[in-house]
């Protein structure tokens, strides 16, 4: 591997963590101009933001894990708020995903659906599942194999699309 790549691989890890807690900062797009400009090649860009968008995806699970334990995380959840019939919806769908999320049949599956295809969005799911009792190995283990995937498939599909 020349330094080229090893440049490649670690720009993509450092724009894949920041597009992982700053949404606006879009991966795909960064994957597809890489590979539309011929910038770099499909597998160090791929395996790089996905590497990177784990990272950022472990920032959010373990912040959310750790911050719940502040006293004023801890404050502001005893505070009952009445909401209106969309934020009442709202709760409880969320409610009903964090248990999803919780189970043990359950919360793999849908973190690996998140990381693969988008839906529900991993952001919203890496949040919820570190409020729950999933292990961060297994959470992490899921969202590499399942944003590699994503990545390595839209950096190839770009590639056959120009038929380079």
């Amino acid at each position: 591997m020349g330094w080229q790549a090893v440049a490649e691989l670690l720009a993509s890890v450092g724009f894949g963590a920041l597009s992982a807690v700053i949404p606006v900062a879009n991966a795909e797009a960064y994957v597809i101009a890489s590979q539309v400009t011929a910038v770099a090649g499909p597998v160090p860009v791929a395996v790089g933001v996905g590497v990177g968008q784990t990272i950022g995806k472990i920032m959010l699970f373990a912040g959310v894990r750790r911050g719940k334990d502040f006293s004023f995380v801890a404050h502001q959840r005893h505070r009952v708020r009445a909401g209106g019939p969309v934020r009442q919806r709202l709760r409880a769908w969320t409610e009903g995903l964090l248990h999803l999320v919780g189970t043990k049949r359950w919360g793999l599956p849908i973190v690996f659906l998140a990381s693969l295809l988008g839906v529900p969005p991993l952001y919203a799911v890496a949040l919820l599942a570190g409020a729950t009792t999933m292990r961060l190995g297994w959470f992490a283990a899921v969202v590499l194999v399942g944003r590699v995937t994503r990545f390595v498939l839209v950096a190839y599909g770009v590639d056959v699309l120009l038929v380079k």
